[in-house]
């Protein structure tokens, strides 16, 4: 299994943490060399695995439905790791690790510690902790035992981390590189500047799609399409050769056709199951899924940003129809998107109900669903986990309203605005038809806040207390 991702972030952080002389470079053997992982218990979720801990996103993440696990990683060679680093997922703070252990072995058999720490807690989402070793030893087999103390709102104490990384010194020249600007109009000059560790004597770049001034440490660019746009950079210097892709890192933009370059991901459809009298009407009402998924994602993400240049960009979208007790469910990250359906829902709860009916029902929740998948998540810690539930599920059911997907669903007198899903969403929708563009700045809210909360995004876009349009809407309600 091998790695790449651009580490200029994380590199800024490291040397500004780390005792080591200048002249030593750290890297993320993670990123560069071969390993194999494994977990002390089986995969919870498939797309949740221990290979998401160790794979090339952040927002991927490994999910165990225990408090306390080890996740281990296996390298061909040996290595002296000085540092590592640990980052939180996307949500559900009660289950970051609060407490680990990471020990060594050459054999995999043997194990000394290397480091622990206790009491440990990330701010916000996706947050990268860099931690140097306490002893350091060269080792071949990594092992870090994790434990949390929590739980969520939905009553699991579950454990999850989206990444893990692993750091040693290297001579290689570590391809790295920065941009002056990363969304541009047509024919707009960018200048690429080559930032790589230990001295390249040689770099190449490689643009597909744009016109190239020159070659070089400093290189200016031009696109004359609207779309997405990949960079790749080779280094080399006496010690070997390092490459690196970043991908759609330019985005270019058609200001009379905002849409323009919005580019649809590859559609994966995978019906474990075929037999059932539920997965044999979702295939005959929903022949091609590919196209259905494409038309909802072309209709909805322009009811959650401006334009194509915010969206987040998945290479694939994987459809699985499953006979499970889950009606449908979101999983992956922002690379690859996974969206079941039930089977067993479809026999057994829409059975008597006409095919009009069950197609609405079935759009309904795929609108919810890859909403989910669409939608940016709070990054601050500061809200509790019902506001953060209430928003993640508000927003879902607020695009599924707005798009029309509600008519076997209406809006009911609560006590609270953080219900979730209709409760919160016709009160989001009631908000949308008082307040422009309302769905584009409430979803805004969950990076713009730096200390995020239901009720501060609420007034971040409204200008008003949450309280006070809770209390008007409750009144429409009972009329």
């Amino acid at each position: 299994m091998f790695r790449n991702r651009n580490l200029a972030i994380l590199f800024a952080a490291l040397c500004a943490q780390t005792s080591f002389a200048k002249d030593i470079v750290l890297y993320d053997i993670t990123n560069k060399e071969p390993f194999t992982a494994q977990a002390q218990y089986p995969a919870f979720v498939d797309t949740e695995s221990v290979e998401q801990v160790f794979d090339a996103s952040i927002h991927s993440k490994f999910l165990s439905d225990k408090s306390e696990a080890w996740v281990q990683i296996n390298f061909e060679k040996a290595f002296q790791i000085q540092q590592y680093s640990l980052t939180s997922a996307g949500d559900a703070p009660q289950r970051d690790p609060k407490h680990w252990q990471v020990q060594g072995s050459m054999d995999g058999k043997s194990w000394a510690l290397l480091d622990s720490q206790t009491q440990q807690a990330f701010d916000s989402r996706a947050q990268t902790k860099i931690y140097t070793v306490s002893h350091s030893k060269t080792v071949k087999h990594i092992r870090f035992a994790l434990k949390q103390e929590g739980t969520t709102e939905w009553g699991d104490s579950y454990l999850q981390v989206a990444d893990i990384g692993l750091y040693a010194a290297t001579d290689l020249p570590l391809a790295s590189f920065e941009f002056d600007k990363r969304i541009v109009k047509l024919n707009e000059e960018v200048t690429l500047t080559n930032t790589s560790e230990n001295d390249p004597n040689s770099v190449e770049w490689m643009i597909p799609g744009a016109t190239i001034k020159h070659q070089g440490n400093d290189v200016k660019v031009r696109f004359a399409k609207p779309g997405s746009y990949s960079v790749t950079l080779n280094t080399k210097n006496a010690a070997g050769v390092d490459s690196i892709t970043q991908k759609n890192v330019v985005k270019v933009m058609d200001i009379h056709r905002p849409w323009a370059g919005l580019q649809f991901p590859k559609v994966v459809v995978e019906l474990e199951d075929t037999e059932s009298a539920g997965a044999k009407r979702l295939i005959k009402l929903l022949p091609n899924i590919e196209q259905a998924i494409n038309d909802v994602t072309r209709d909805l993400v322009p009811m959650l940003y401006n334009n194509f240049t915010e969206v987040p960009e998945f290479e694939q979208v994987t459809f699985k129809l499953k006979w499970m007790d889950t009606l449908a469910y979101r999983a992956g990250d922002y690379s690859n998107m996974e969206i079941a359906f039930s089977s067993k829902y479809i026999t057994e709860k829409l059975a008597d109900k006409p095919d009009e009916q069950v197609t609405y029902e079935l759009l309904g929740v795929l609108w919810h669903e890859l909403t989910h998948g669409y939608q940016l998540f709070p990054q601050s810690a500061t809200g509790t986990p019902e506001e953060t539930h209430a928003f993640i599920e508000g927003i879902a059911d607020l695009i599924r309203i707005n798009a029309g997907f509600h008519k076997t669903r209406e809006p009911q007198p609560s006590d609270t605005w953080l219900g979730g899903y209709t409760n919160t969403g016709f009160f989001l929708s009631w908000l949308s038809k008082r307040y422009e563009a309302f769905e584009h700045q409430f979803n805004a809210t969950a990076t713009e806040l730096p200390d995020w909360t239901f009720a501060a995004a609420i007034e971040y876009v409204t200008g008003e207390k949450v309280e006070k349009l809770w209390q008007e809407y409750q009144a429409e309600l009972t009329k």
